[in-house]
């Protein structure tokens, strides 16, 4: 065909139809047109509008490929010096002809000008289910195995003087981050209330409700978990060391010196001072000009501090992972089977327990909340992240389960944070798992002490795959229980994590329906 003007057009349609059905990256089939037009209106008005040229268009290995050739004299429409009147300058001909997966070359042969453009498939990025966490458990499985090889003085080297720092390290700095991140995000969900009215009418009786299902969850895990675990001693309930560690633990939870709460990173006392701080600003009003959007740009700050610091999370699983396999026996390692069917029957139990609440009472029916909280859902599993399907969860709550705009900013950021059902009850079998491995006993009254430490956990607990690391270190130091079964606890933990992050987003939609048509916050039209 000719070279003319509605012929390069309808050439370059072509063009871009044939690599748009070969799936090109979109950038590069609008550079591959773009040159391709400018080649053809260059060699127009070198050889005229009566030159004939050819399109050709086939698939080479698999790639998509183009081909323009027109017979007459060597002329190379790409050529950058080529100012002239051309439409594109030399700067921008250069732009073009950068691809992210296409090339675009000029070649004589055979007494022919050839245009060649060729591009592969955009390419998707490889998906492994449980992503980097995955990788890290597969990789601390192989480098365990090559451990075993390697001399005892070695392997201790290993141990003490690289992996248990590091592991110590990423674990204080996990806990650290999340101190401030639990603070804010009190404190900004305690500024979404308008006044202390509202605060007493509306925020008491949410915190209350949330303290009674925790205490719900450790009391059924506690019953579940002696079914594989039993290590209760009831002849040893009641001595005066032990209540005296529960009055300690109690008196702990009143913060002295504001700045030493964040030192120590004492999780209640920080708590304490958020509900303290927010009820304050509460309190000024409009006193304090902008007050609540600080708080509110401050909480958006500390969740991007919070992503960054969790990019280290599959590093902490491998070093625990490592840690264990090389330190436990096999026996110890496969005994990870009863940590997960009590976690799992434990979080079943309660699962069902709210979803038959849910149901009797309010109207909604079961399939049409799962409908609408799926997007949310889908989110917390792939990421395993209950922080990362916060803005979902906020966007289902509002448009799809149609509850008060006010009532879900109040409510969702503070459940995120006092209302996490799985940690709960992974804390809590933590400690029977372990004490129950090591053969020791749990007295009546240590019940108590591990009820008041697994709220304070679940509470501290950053909301990503593998954030529990350092509550079960912590955890287990207060029961004056050895650490070296984390490992343990973080394979159960890993292979769980995503279904029990998105169950926790479920469980979470299904209390806040409850909540706001208790409250007259749901839009029933």
């Amino acid at each position: 065909m000719e070279l003319s003007n509605q012929n390069i057009d309808k050439t370059v349609e072509d063009i871009r139809s044939f690599f748009q059905r070969a799936d090109v990256a979109p950038k590069d089939v609008l550079k591959i047109c773009l040159v391709a037009e400018e080649a053809l209106l260059r060699w127009q008005e070198r050889f005229g509008a009566n030159k004939d040229f050819q399109l050709y268009t086939r698939k080479w290995f698999g790639a998509p490929k183009i081909t323009i050739r027109l017979k007459g004299q060597p002329f190379n429409p790409l050529d950058n010096t080529q100012e002239d009147d051309s439409i594109f300058s030399s700067e921008i001909m250069q732009n073009l002809l950068h691809h992210e997966t296409a090339s675009t070359v000029y070649r004589y042969e055979n007494g022919c000008n050839e245009f060649v453009a060729i591009s592969t498939k955009e390419r998707k990025p490889l998906k492994i289910p449980g992503g980097s966490i995955t990788v890290a458990i597969l990789l601390a499985i192989g480098c365990s195995f090559l451990f075993g090889y390697l001399p005892a003085d070695i392997t201790a080297t290993l141990l003490d003087d690289f992996i248990n720092p590091l592991l110590s390290t990423l674990m204080s700095l996990i806990v650290t981050v999340t101190v401030f991140m639990v603070f804010f995000s009190i404190v900004s969900s305690i500024c979404a209330i308008e006044n202390t009215t509202m605060l007493g009418n509306i925020g008491v009786p949410v915190i209350r409700g949330f303290f009674l299902f925790d205490l719900l969850i450790i009391v059924l895990t506690i019953f579940i978990s002696l079914m594989f675990f039993p290590v209760l001693s009831v002849d040893g309930g009641g001595n005066a060391h032990d209540l005296g560690k529960i009055s300690e633990l109690l008196l702990s939870t009143v913060p002295t010196n504001f700045f030493d709460a964040f030192v120590k990173r004492n999780v209640p006392q920080v708590i304490i001072m958020a509900f303290f701080v927010g009820l304050c600003i509460i309190m000024l009003g409009n006193r304090i000009s902008n007050i609540k959007s600080i708080v509110n740009e401050f909480n958006l700050l500390m969740f991007q501090i919070m992503e960054l610091v969790f990019e280290t999370i599959p590093l902490l699983i491998f070093l625990c992972i490592v840690k264990t396999l090389m330190t436990s026996s096999v026996g110890q390692v496969l005994s990870v089977w009863k940590i997960l069917a009590a976690n799992c029957l434990a979080y079943g139990a309660f699962t069902l327990f709210m979803l038959i609440r849910l149901r009797l009472k309010t109207s909604i029916k079961l399939a049409d909340f799962f409908k609408k909280i799926f997007p949310a859902f889908i989110v917390s599993l792939t990421t395993g992240s209950s922080s990362a399907a916060l803005p979902k969860s906020l966007e289902v709550s509002k448009e799809n389960l149609h509850v008060d705009e006010k009532f879900c900013n109040f409510w969702i950021p503070l459940s995120l944070v006092l209302f996490s059902p799985s940690k709960l009850i992974q804390l809590t079998v933590s400690v029977f798992y372990v004490a129950f491995v090591t053969n020791d006993n749990i007295a009546v009254a240590e019940l108590f002490i591990i009820a008041f430490l697994a709220i304070q956990m679940s509470i501290s607990s950053p909301s990503v795959g593998g954030g529990i690391a350092a509550s079960f270190s912590i955890m287990l130091t207060q029961m004056e229980l050895p650490l070296e079964y984390i490992g343990s606890l973080m394979i159960a933990d890993v292979v769980t994590g995503n279904i029990f992050t998105a169950v926790n987003v479920l469980l979470r939609e299904c209390e806040l329906m409850v909540a706001a048509d208790k409250m007259n916050f749901l839009n029933k039209a």
